[in-house]
């Protein structure tokens, strides 16, 4: 496979922004804006089995999808359709959630969503190892984690403005709808993008791939022999661990502001919003960073590096109040995180075969829901539970943050058997 520009590798990675953006959005701001509307004695337990339920569908659907996606003989080629489908789907869930009367309206538009996003997400991650060369993978996941850095500032940002003080005297109740359009408005115009000059030629269908069929292809939707491919089994590991733990921090961040903190709602969305925007340019220098160094000198350094500078800003996160200070600790794992992103996804896309990059990644994103699932679960069982039996405001979140450190600690320790991936750049 030929080299491609880097204009090519940014238009390819552009759609990843407005699935951050939208995720964004929804987590943690709106959910936690309307679990705390419509559940507000069990916020964290609320907020955390929705989560949870909502990550069991992604789990479901995402290999599902990518066994049709890699078969797909359409004119549009065998993701473009998948995109554009899901695109359309991911804004009726997020007016579903906006306009959800009840907790179970809340719990429709959260599996509505999980469904479309996966829908979507699937086949636009296997563009990186369709059409970019193995030796540009890690520009091509730097650039993709740009785009979800810069996706997650601009969310926070937004979702700050709109939910918090700002928002409330513009639009009074109205904000919670304006907010669940923003994420609209950038996916109409990177699907746009990515159909004129990010999508891979039709025809591109592998035909020993093509060739079984789908009901022979959906048994084994979900099939990877780790033994086989003891590399994938390593990633999967790390990707659970790091992914579980900044989740675990993330998801109930705004409420660890609020109920320890002691800021109003609206003072923590605007907060929230502000240490994304603050924390911005340090983790898109770090992510091309990664991105160029994991291709250099290998994938497993800079994910080792990436777990041990987040498990020491966790750490510190333990101890700090001070509203500095707690940016300064988010700040370190920031830098982490964009370490992270870039060389643990660079990985996924090297080891995954070509012909079926749509199913195994679809694979790969179950470590992430794994991760992200069991965080959201125990967030719910521990903080509300803990902090009600002893009488308590912080125990519960620091019950849930002391796990989220030793996990960081555990994703980088984990990687030591696994063997330094390098890339060939002739």
């Amino acid at each position: 496979m030929k080299k491609i520009s880097y204009l090519r590798m940014l238009v390819i990675s552009l759609l990843g922004f407005g699935l951050t953006f939208s995720s964004n959005i929804q987590d943690p701001p709106l959910m936690t804006f309307k679990v705390r509307q419509l559940a507000p004695n069990l916020p964290n337990t609320t907020l955390g089995i929705l989560g949870f339920i909502g990550l069991l569908v992604a789990m479901a659907v995402q290999p599902i999808v990518g066994v049709f996606s890699d078969r797909a003989k359409t004119k549009l080629g065998r993701r473009l359709p998948f995109i554009i489908g899901g695109a359309f789907l991911i804004a009726a869930s997020l007016f579903l959630l906006a306009l959800a009367p009840n907790l179970w309206v809340l719990l429709m538009g959260v599996i509505f969503i999980q469904f479309s996003s996966n829908i979507l997400q699937g086949p636009w991650q296997a563009l990186i190892p369709d059409l970019v060369p193995e030796s540009q993978h890690g520009q091509a996941v730097g650039l993709k984690s740009v785009m979800d850095i810069i996706a997650t500032v601009v969310a926070g940002a937004v979702a700050g403005i709109l939910l918090g003080n700002t928002g409330q005297k513009l639009f009074g109740d109205y904000a919670i709808y304006v907010t669940a359009a923003a994420p609209v408005v950038i996916f109409i115009l990177f699907v746009t993008l990515t159909a004129i000059w990010a999508r891979e030629q039709p025809g591109a269908t592998n035909e020993a791939i093509a060739s079984r069929s789908i009901g022979e292809a959906l048994k084994n939707a979900f099939y990877v022999n780790f033994r086989e491919n003891p590399i994938f089994g390593w990633w999967f590991a790390n990707r659970i661990l790091f992914w579980g733990a900044f989740i675990a921090i993330n998801a109930f961040l705004i409420n660890y502001l609020v109920d320890v903190i002691r800021m109003s709602q609206e003072d923590a969305q605007s907060f929230y919003g502000t240490i994304k925007v603050i924390l911005g340019v340090a983790l898109i220098l770090m992510a091309l960073a990664s991105g160029w160094l994991s291709d250099k000198f290998g994938r497993k350094p800079v994910m080792l590096i990436a777990g041990l500078v987040a498990f020491v800003g966790a750490a510190l996160l333990l101890f700090v109040r001070d509203r500095t200070l707690i940016i300064v600790a988010g700040g370190i794992i920031g830098m982490g995180i964009g370490a992270f992103l870039t060389a643990n996804w660079a990985l996924a896309t090297d080891i995954v075969p070509q012909a079926e990059a749509a199913r195994y990644l679809g694979i790969a994103n179950i470590a992430t829901c794994i991760g992200s699932g069991v965080a959201r679960l125990l967030g719910g069982v521990l903080i509300d539970p803990i902090n009600k039996l002893l009488g308590s405001s912080s125990l519960g979140y620091l019950s849930l943050f002391i796990l989220a450190t030793l996990c960081f600690l555990a994703s980088a320790l984990v990687i030591i058997p696994l063997p330094n991936k390098r890339v060939k750049t002739g």
